[in-house]
């Protein structure tokens, strides 16, 4: 099947880094993948359980963002609380943008995340010191019904979204987000963004690198060697 932003068709064989997280979500996740070798995205698991709204996740009517930001009374919060406000304006930007322009396409707060390739995941290892051990082989599973209808699939380069995390969005125009958002979704390579030196007070352009991950609203089968 061809991706829904970029004129490439998806992958047969995608990648993905198993039991990763140390949460209690990350290992629910886990333990459900060692009971059928299998990973549903959040949209298909609620697809299951709530078939009437199958045309509003087709259409892109389905709300995920849990929150909209609120403005805070203080305008000097703590480095943490500005470290999380920043992790979650990223989301809720990108989210934003899917909505407006793009709302068809998979949401990152519903989607699996898989990469393309191995070389991919030997980059994120490198960068990120994900453990290569953990990382299996999946194809997409056919359910010979109305849901194979929903996959969506697009390829984004998850680099942007590691400078959105890493920069203080929040001095950011509506220009530059959206450029940034927009660069995200249309699955542009390298995106440059300022950075603050706090050594020298002086802001400089940073570019992104580039490392594609695909979002993925579906079932995965894991791939036995």
């Amino acid at each position: 099947m061809n991706l829904l932003n970029i004129n490439e068709e998806a992958p047969k064989v995608f990648y993905i880094f198993i039991g990763q997280g140390k949460n209690s979500y990350s290992q629910i996740n886990f333990h459900n993948y060692k009971l059928n070798k299998i990973i549903v995205s959040s949209g298909f698991r609620n697809l299951t359980a709530e078939p009437d709204k199958i045309e509003d996740f087709i259409c892109g009517n389905i709300v995920y963002a849990p929150f909209i930001p609120n403005k805070t009374t203080f305008s000097s919060p703590s480095s943490h609380s500005m470290t999380v406000a920043n992790g979650y304006n990223t989301e809720y930007i990108l989210e934003y943008i899917r909505v407006s322009d793009y709302k068809n396409y998979p949401s990152r707060f519903s989607c699996v995340y898989a990469f393309g390739d191995y070389d991919s995941c030997k980059k994120a290892s490198k960068w990120y010191g994900w453990n290569l051990k953990n990382v299996k082989k999946f194809r997409l599973k056919k359910t010979n019904s109305v849901l194979d209808s929903c996959i969506k699939i697009v390829k984004c380069n998850m680099e942007i979204v590691t400078r959105m995390w890493n920069c203080d969005i929040s001095i950011f125009d509506h220009n530059s987000i959206n450029r940034i958002a927009k660069a995200y979704w249309n699955g542009t390579g390298s995106v440059a963004t300022e950075q603050l030196d706090i050594d020298t007070g002086l802001r400089t352009q940073k570019v992104s690198d580039v490392l594609y991950e695909y979002l993925i609203e579906g079932i995965l089968e894991e791939i036995e060697e």
